[in-house]
């Protein structure tokens, strides 16, 4: 499958967020991209208000959540432990840090979000109901009628986690661009849910076939344009070694930390621990999908020598050496300029993905798809950074066809999803404290 097939033009009279033209217009170029974006201004006409309708339904309050992320020492893990319940839910995407920069984005979830419009909601299905979870007041909304005596579902019953999008949150600001990135992020928080649930001793089994979601969200769509995109099935705890590699110990003060850099991502000409390598390839082996493989351009890694590193197993294998600036610069270009200050970076992680495999089995569903797929390794990734200090930017200010290129994907098959950028942050003028329930 090549991108001549990719360039498919969209169909007014098909339902799918995901046309076979975005692989062309959001992958291979940045033309679904708004000239509106550079100002900051939302596109006329975008009413929040009634695009985005506000969550009803009777509240259920969460326990407030542990400073720490471990598997019950003397029962088995299970949602029905209202403490295991809100940890799970808060640290997968509820609200961890507040800017008190004037003028920034004030709130800051577990995952990364493009300009923090965070348009995934995460809702828990019982056999009976469906509860979607409010960060904002870390709180549960039941969305199906009201609780009545014997009756009343339970929370801790839920089987499912699912992953939905809100995409008008995100279309305000980038227009026909937003269907990638909500399912970037959808898999994002994906990848989130299955990490923190391995810390807490539960076992999640992913998924992402279209006909489990339809009956897991029927008749739960709350918003016009809300769409269904993956989903963790819960599954009995599993005893998890005292030594495992990952996810580690200190895993909840560690995405309590975790951030993207400044808004002009420009970090310190600084080396990076050697342990870095380590976790990322222990970090990569235990994510919850295996169809990605990912390349890192080491500058400023301590043990390591500058050059391309390819992920397998548990480990960042070698597969050239030399100084990798150049190499980053021709990829990272966006509008025919390099997209940002690559000289400074530790390293560039790259998560290539089997496109032309994916767009043959599964047409225009492929593009979620894969997304989720890489958005899972691409959290990981940002998690392994922030346990060393050090940011993680995901930049999609890159030219997918000379990656492919440089660094030698097969042709018209694999295609880069995520650019994510690793540095130390300089000290900046943002003031961010952490959000405590």
């Amino acid at each position: 499958m090549t991108r001549t097939a990719d360039m498919t033009s969209r169909s007014t009279s098909d339902a799918s967020p995901f046309p076979l033209a975005l692989w062309t217009d959001a992958v291979y170029s940045r033309s679904a991209i708004p000239a509106t974006l550079a100002t900051g201004h939302p596109i006329a006409g975008q009413a929040a208000e009634e695009l985005d309708p506000p969550l009803h339904g009777r509240r259920v309050p969460l326990a407030s959540p542990t400073l720490r992320l471990s598997p019950p020492s003397h029962s088995p893990a299970s949602l029905s432990d209202p403490a295991l319940l809100a940890a799970l839910l808060h640290y997968s995407y509820g609200l961890l840090q507040h800017d008190l920069t004037r003028g920034g984005w004030p709130l800051h979830r577990a995952v990364a979000s493009a300009r923090c419009r965070y348009p995934s909601e995460l809702t828990l299905v019982t056999p009976t109901a469906a509860f979607r979870f409010d960060p904002l007041h870390h709180q549960l909304v039941k969305m199906d009628g009201e609780m009545t005596g014997h009756q009343a579902a339970c929370p801790g019953a839920a089987r499912f986690v699912v992953v939905t999008s809100r995409f008008a949150r995100t279309q305000r600001l980038y227009g026909d661009y937003a269907p990638r990135l909500c399912a970037q992020e959808a898999g994002m928080l994906l990848g989130a849910v299955h990490l923190v649930a391995a810390a807490l001793g539960l076992r999640t089994r992913p998924g992402q076939d279209q006909e489990t979601l339809r009956g897991l969200c029927a008749g739960r769509l709350t918003a016009l344009g809300e769409h269904p995109m993956g989903h963790l099935e819960i599954l009995p705890s599993v005893h998890h070694p005292q030594d495992r590699a990952w996810p580690p110990p200190d895993l909840a003060s560690v995405l309590r930390t975790r951030h993207s850099g400044a808004m002009l991502f420009d970090p310190e000409p600084a080396f990076a621990p050697g342990e870095l390598a380590v976790d990322l390839g222990a970090a990569l082996a235990a994510a919850p999908f295996t169809h990605f493989s990912c390349h890192v351009l080491v500058q400023r890694v301590a043990g390591l020598t500058p050059g391309h590193y390819v992920h397998s197993g548990d480990r960042l294998c070698q597969v050239g050496e030399g100084d990798p600036l150049a190499m980053l610069e021709q990829i990272g270009q966006s509008e025919g300029r390099v997209s940002m200050n690559f000289r400074s970076t530790a390293c560039v992680a790259y998560i290539a993905v089997r496109r032309g495999e994916a767009v043959a089995r599964y047409g225009a569903d492929a593009f979620r798809r894969v997304h989720l797929v890489a958005g899972a390794a691409a959290h990981l990734l940002c998690v392994v950074a922030a346990r060393h200090g050090l940011a993680a930017r995901i930049h999609n200010g890159y030219d997918a066809t000379t990656a492919e290129r440089l660094l030698e994907l097969a042709p018209d098959e694999e295609t880069v999803l995520f650019q994510v950028a690793i540095g130390t942050p300089r000290p900046g003028a943002a003031f961010r404290v952490p959000v405590v329930f």
